[in-house]
């Protein structure tokens, strides 16, 4: 008995001896993980251009123009007129395979024959392009300046690309990202080639990793005047940003992301780890299924980052082979956009890229690609980042530029605000989009742009920039025309419905909950796309009087919109009934009063405006949008 009882008491020691340790090694582990590294000394003068070094080097700002010489063109055209003949795909592969050989002669045929590369060269240069020397070596950057007037702050925003992406991404947000009414702020774009992409120039010695790469993007601010800016981007464009949000903390007003991650540091590891046991502690509800299981998680990584293990390892080989064949690198480029933009267009033989994409816009970055020969230098830049000496340090650094992020559905990695917010301590907003992909300029700008403006918003209210003087809603009682009134939309600018003078109006109450919601929102849209080009506006007000159907914040209007792809008008929630009514709707129901009464009965109730600004007709909830066609077409 005294043997088992010091058996016992041994097993009870050892057991007591092993947690003890346990309890050690975690905290250990905790703390080596949360302790941030110091931050590094970087070169910020390192030279990545040919020797000699030019004692007096030429900082001037020159334009540039894209061209696609006749030499160029025929070259091409001859390669794709006499490519070899590809080897069938196998039976129902659809991209499963890679690019579907069927397909890619499609696309190839139509480069070589209807692809008008003197209307597209004139397209690349509808807005200014530019270089300067920096770093020893020429950096191309596109730069469009707003037209303003009255007490509106421009302000600088830097958009940074990624791979295979370039500048040419960014040409439909740059619309969406024009200036809106009202709005106190305009963004001035500086939309830069990275080095070794594009037009601008590849370092010609080893060590030019996304930090450097930042560094430059720096300098080139600083050179167009702008000591503070801001910055988005995506891909590798997330990992420069966030660099330079990093280092040049004094410097970024603020830095919104499409690909919000921090990729695989330690300490994402081991909270992702920890997330597949605890969710609840970690990871929100609507993003679980990007995440977890892990196992799926991983699997798909694994299985779509064999391009990053060819060009983190022997990018010139690969390079080598893309430089002698438009067709490869078309196939190359062009598959990415595909399964990058949903992983389920594996299972389509044409890859479903033209569900998203026109083929011509697609072709337009080919052949920045092509046109500049930098598929080989551009690809060099993940193993510089692989092998970088300070991107890993800088990666475990926290910085408080506050940020901003977007979340897509098909977006390669997904992380938790959790983790984001290990490294951005002023990680303030995330936008959650149940759709689109890693090419969100390209794919989504709309969507994308909504979010850069909100977040930009937000960074200005973070450093105390005052808001906009409101000025008075409007009196009902002695109003003429809606005109006189103002309103807010969902980013809390001031929208004075003067603006909306010469058009025709639908002014609907609206919500996302309600039984009505999906065809009246889908028949809102149409009358929008058919009508928007004859001075025909929606304008929505969001209420959540009826029945509490429209619950959410702005922010979850925002999301909810940006689903539904809406386009028309969207303003802030409101009251539509009772002491508290917006004025306008007070206005509006004391002009059209309803068959029993001026109260509005549900949602989904409808206001026409013509042209003049007065209220001419009122239909209930029970009218589609669409049979309303008649009426809005004699005021039109």
């Amino acid at each position: 008995m005294e043997k088992v009882k010091e058996k016992s008491n041994t097993g009870k020691k050892i057991s007591i001896i092993l947690i003890l340790c346990s309890v050690a090694l975690s905290y250990y582990v905790y703390n080596v993980l949360h302790t941030a590294p110091e931050m590094p000394k970087i070169d910020m003068d390192a030279y990545w251009g040919h020797y000699p070094l030019d004692s007096k080097p030429d900082l001037s700002i020159k334009p540039f123009y894209v061209e696609f010489s006749v030499e160029m063109i025929r070259e091409l055209r001859n390669l794709l007129l006499h490519r070899r003949q590809f080897v069938p795909p196998i039976e129902d592969a659809g991209f499963n395979y890679g690019f579907n050989s069927n397909f890619l002669t499609q696309v190839l045929d139509y480069w070589q024959n209807k692809y008008n590369f003197a209307e597209r060269e004139k397209f690349l240069n509808k807005y200014n392009h530019y270089k300067t020397k920096i770093q020893g070596l020429d950096i191309h950057f596109v730069h469009v300046k707003p037209e303003v007037t009255g007490d509106v702050d421009v302000v600088p925003l830097l958009l940074l690309h990624g791979w295979p992406g370039s500048f040419r991404e960014f040409y439909e947000l740059i619309e969406e990202l024009s200036p809106k009414p009202d709005q106190s702020f305009a963004l001035e774009l500086i939309i830069p080639s990275l080095p070794g992409y594009g037009y601008s120039q590849a370092a010609v010695r080893s060590g030019m990793g996304p930090l450097e790469i930042g560094v430059v993007m720096h300098k080139l601010m600083n050179r167009l005047g702008h000591s503070k800016y801001y910055i988005q981007g995506g891909d590798i464009g997330h990992i420069v940003g966030s660099a330079m949000a990093t280092v040049f903390p004094e410097n970024v007003l603020g830095f919104h992301s499409n690909m919000p991650v921090l990729s695989f540091t330690p300490l994402t590891l081991f909270y992702t780890i920890l997330g597949n046991f605890v969710p609840s502690l970690l990871v929100e509800n609507e993003i679980y299924d990007r995440v977890y299981p892990l196992g799926k998680y991983f699997s798909f990584l694994m299985e779509e980052s064999g391009y990053y293990h060819l060009q983190s390892t022997k990018p010139d080989t690969v390079g080598i082979a893309l430089t002698d064949s438009p067709a490869g690198l078309a196939a190359y480029i062009l598959e990415k956009f595909s399964t990058w933009t949903n992983p389920n267009n594996r299972n389509a033989t044409d890859g479903n890229l033209l569900s998203k994409y026109m083929l011509v816009h697609l072709l337009d970055n080919i052949m920045v690609y092509w046109s500049s020969n930098c598929i080989t230098t551009s690809m060099r830049l993940y193993k510089e980042h692989v092998n970088s000496k300070y991107g890993a340090i800088v990666s475990r650094i926290p910085t408080k530029v506050p940020t901003c992020g977007i979340k897509f559905k098909y977006e390669l990695m997904t992380e938790p605000d959790g983790i984001l917010k290990l490294k951005y301590h002023n990680y303030l907003h995330t936008t959650v989009v149940d759709g689109g992909g890693h090419f969100a300029a390209l794919e989504s700008p709309a969507v994308l742009a909504k979010d850069i403006l909100q977040a930009i918003t937000t960074f200005r209210e973070f450093w105390g920039e005052k808001k906009p003087q409101h000025a008075s809603q409007g009196n009902p009682l002695t109003a003429n025309t809606v005109y006189e009134f103002s309103v807010t939309d969902l980013y809390g600018r001031n929208v004075k419905l003067e603006k909306y003078r010469g058009n025709v109006l639908l002014i609907v109450n609206v919500a996302s909950q309600c039984g009505l919601t999906l065809k009246n929102y889908k028949q809102l849209k149409e009358l929008h796309e058919k009508y928007t080009d004859r001075n025909f506006k929606i304008l929505a007000f969001p209420c959540n009087q009826f029945n509490g159907q429209e619950p959410g914040t702005s922010s979850d209007i925002i999301q909810f919109i940006n689903e539904k792809e809406v386009k028309f008008d969207v303003f802030q929630k409101i009251e539509v009934n009772g002491e508290n009514a917006h004025p306008l709707w007070k206005y509006l129901k004391q002009v059209q009063s309803g068959t029993f009464g001026d109260f509005v009965k549900w949602n989904f109730s409808k206001f026409i405006v013509d042209k003049n600004g007065v209220p001419v007709e009122r239909f209930g909830p029970n009218v589609d949008p669409i049979d309303l066609e008649p009426e809005i077409t004699k005021y039109l």
